[in-house]
């Protein structure tokens, strides 16, 4: 498994071997439409350039409704998990009576999934190419489609690229499908599921069920109660959060909004109680991750707004605020069997600066993450 490619000329060139797959045996217009005739101009009419996208499987489910069906509704495709997000703190306005629909097309929606742009091209977001010349690859390679959209948290920090280690599942040679099945990334469950957290997904305890507190031969596993820690809170290390990039506030030019990153990202690591419990999220204590919103983040879209569409739009867009935290519950994948906190029992317990504390958050921060701090932190264990 190899870090992130670049990519050429090659990656928007049909292999001549493609042409003898299932696939290529189509020919291209029956996907993509257009006329197969000599002029290239009158070839080109009509093309569509991602068959796939329309409702969630377009020209695809013609042959695998069985998974455009589901699909269809799922996070990789509708992005609700987001969605929810924005419609939570941006109550009571409407999105459709704001421009957030036009932020979330020009910037949000990179990340949105079709069929194809992880079977066939590279993502959205990373600028689109072919992986393989046109070749479908039924099992993805993880370093171009999941690293396209999941690179600044979750597959660069599996592959060391972000934090202080690489995750000891991808030093043997594990990629994400391992543990993220097709299966799961077709069809989210339950379906009603909002935020990632809340959908059924992989946990350590599947492959490693001698673990679990209370049956593990490794004592310190049994130090605490079952679902009273996330196994990151003891195997993660430091990792990747987001601080003060989002929606610039200077736009440059109507049409177009800029997304502003810091010069030098925060690593931190830090356990929070945990708010969103459920049955995949069960624990007492997890850890959480800084994310990058402000309460004037969209501040740029009132302006955005006024020259779109010649009126203001609502100062407060972002009026509820408060509601959600910006300390998340985070799933880290940077796992190691030893880390700097699970070395003793006093290597975390008093050890303030692993826990999310009020000294750690910032007079702009929302009040729901007074929620998410460990107070009192842990007392050393004496002996």
């Amino acid at each position: 498994m190899s870090a992130p490619q670049v990519r050429g000329r090659d990656t928007y060139g049909v292999a001549k071997d493609f042409l003898n797959t299932q696939h290529g045996e189509l020919g291209c217009v029956y996907c993509h439409k257009g006329k197969n005739v000599d002029d290239v101009d009158e070839a080109h009419k009509g093309l569509i350039k991602d068959p796939s996208e329309e409702n969630g499987g377009g020209v695809c489910a013609e042959c695998h409704d069985d998974i455009a069906s589901t699909f269809k509704d799922s996070m990789h495709y509708k992005l609700s998990g987001i969605l929810d997000i924005v419609g939570t703190i941006t109550k009571p306005h409407k999105m459709q009576d704001t421009l957030l629909p036009a932020a979330w097309d020009l910037d949000c929606a990179n990340c949105h999934a079709s069929c194809g742009s992880c079977h066939v091209a590279w993502p959205r977001v990373s600028k689109g190419g072919l992986i393989d010349r046109h070749r479908f690859q039924k099992r993805p390679p993880m370093e171009k489609t999941c690293y396209g959209c999941h690179g600044s948290r979750f597959a660069g920090e599996y592959m060391g690229l972000l934090g202080s280690t690489p995750d000891v599942h991808y030093q043997n040679q594990m990629e994400c499908y391992d543990c993220h099945k097709g299966s799961q990334l077709h069809n989210t469950q339950p379906a009603d599921a909002k935020r990632y957290y809340a959908t059924k997904t992989p946990r350590c305890e599947g492959c490693h069920p001698d673990a679990i507190p209370g049956r593990s031969r490794e004592p310190m596993h049994n130090a605490h109660k079952e679902n009273e820690l996330a196994c990151t809170v003891c195997h993660a290390n430091t990792y990747f959060n987001c601080q003060n990039c989002h929606v610039s506030l200077n736009v440059p030019e109507p049409g177009k909004i800029d997304v502003i990153f810091p010069s030098k990202p925060l690593m931190a690591f830090k356990i929070g109680r945990n708010i969103d419990i459920g049955p995949n999220n069960p624990y007492t204590y997890n850890l959480v991750r800084h994310t990058p919103m402000l309460r004037n983040s969209l501040a740029s879209l009132r302006w955005f707004q006024s020259v779109i569409k010649g009126a203001p739009g609502p100062e407060d867009l972002v009026s509820n605020y408060d509601a959600l935290p910006t300390w998340n519950s985070a799933s880290v994948h940077n796992i190691q069997r030893k880390t700097p906190q699970n070395r003793s029992c006093n290597s975390c317990h008093g050890v303030k600066k692993f826990f999310l504390t009020k000294d750690d958050l910032k007079s702009t921060d929302p009040k729901a993450n007074l929620q998410i701090i460990v107070d009192p932190i842990p007392q050393r264990i004496k002996r």
